[in-house]
């Protein structure tokens, strides 16, 4: 189930959610379809550019980068380019996103799978804060709908290379 937290901070509103789904795929699937992040605007609702630079390895063996989300809203005439730094850690099988720049005050958004019973448990954390009350507002209230989406367009692009893989 879903938790979401509101946190006023003098003149802003930090938003918090979390939420804990279990899939019928692989988590080294679900994972490496999440990481995979050049790719998402190939099936991410409202995604329409996905860039990824500066890729390195770090000490710990983790895949670093900076990547940029184009994201578009037409109902709210929002069109925004999200820029985050990306760690992809294989052995962990976690991502994790974080930003301050651009339409972005502060977020911090952390991916994690883990083999279930009948495949993967998906636990996903986002905290943001837009640098526009305006557009904080706008997402506060198609945010839960959104997630939703997100990770309905993430378990269908899981089936789809499911299905591709020989067998």
């Amino acid at each position: 189930m879903p938790a979401w937290a509101l946190e006023q901070r003098r003149d802003c509103v930090v938003a918090s959610y979390q939420t804990t789904r279990r899939v019928a795929f692989e988590p080294e699937l679900l994972f490496s379809i999440v990481a995979d992040v050049e790719r998402y605007d190939e099936f991410l609702p409202l995604c329409t550019g996905s860039k990824v630079w500066d890729e390195h390895t770090d000490e710990q063996g983790r895949r670093c980068f900076r990547a940029s989300l184009d994201i578009e809203y037409p109902k709210l005439r929002l069109k925004e380019t999200f820029v985050s730094d990306v760690i992809v850690d294989d052995r962990r099988l976690t991502v994790r996103a974080r930003s301050s720049e651009g339409p972005v005050k502060h977020i911090d958004n952390r991916w994690l799978f883990t083999q279930a019973r009948g495949g993967c448990d998906i636990d996903f954390h986002l905290d943001y804060e837009m640098a526009s009350r305006m557009l904080q507002m706008a997402m506060g209230g198609v945010f839960d709908v959104a997630v939703r989406k997100i990770m309905t367009a993430f378990e269908e692009r899981a089936r789809t290379l499911a299905a591709q893989a020989p067998a």
